[in-house]
């Protein structure tokens, strides 16, 4: 296990507890827990991810290296999505070849939530907007789920 996988996977677990305690303020504003069922093993996971909301659709990043968005390959698949306490269902699907929705969700994406850039390896301009040569560069490492959350 890489270290990195390891260091993510001692954090889920404090900040799984702070999201669903009453002091989940401190980290709702950016953080969601997302439920899924594991395609091969049928299993419920719950993991704390970094998110965007635009409407009815939940966007979250991935690196190509984590495996929890393979259970959203192929056909959308049913998830539950917990932001500030409140829980919603959808469908989650996964993006991973290049072409305009992977650009403009990963573009969508850091524009919301410029922080996250660093970890893909996106620079951001002086006004903190991905650089678009850097977005055109994201398929093969960038991975994009999107939820379409139940009206």
């Amino acid at each position: 296990m890489r270290p990195v996988d390891l260091f993510y996977r001692i954090l889920n677990v404090p900040m799984q507890a702070l999201l669903q305690s009453p002091m989940h303020g401190i980290a709702s504003r950016h953080l969601c827990l997302l439920t899924y069922k594991g395609r091969r093993s049928g299993r419920s996971f719950t993991t704390p991810l970094s998110f965007v909301r635009t409407g009815d659709t939940v966007r979250l990043l991935s690196s190509n290296k984590t495996q929890w968005w393979k259970n959203f390959l192929g056909e959308p698949a049913e998830v539950a999505v917990e932001i500030g306490r409140e829980q919603f269902a959808g469908r989650a699907e996964t993006t991973i070849e290049d072409g305009d929705r992977l650009r403009d969700g990963v573009r969508g994406f850091l524009t919301k939530l410029p922080r996250d850039a660093v970890v893909y390896g996106i620079k951001l301009d002086e006004n903190k907007r991905p650089l678009q040569k850097d977005i055109e560069g994201a398929a093969g490492h960038v991975v994009l789920v999107e939820i379409e959350l139940d009206a």
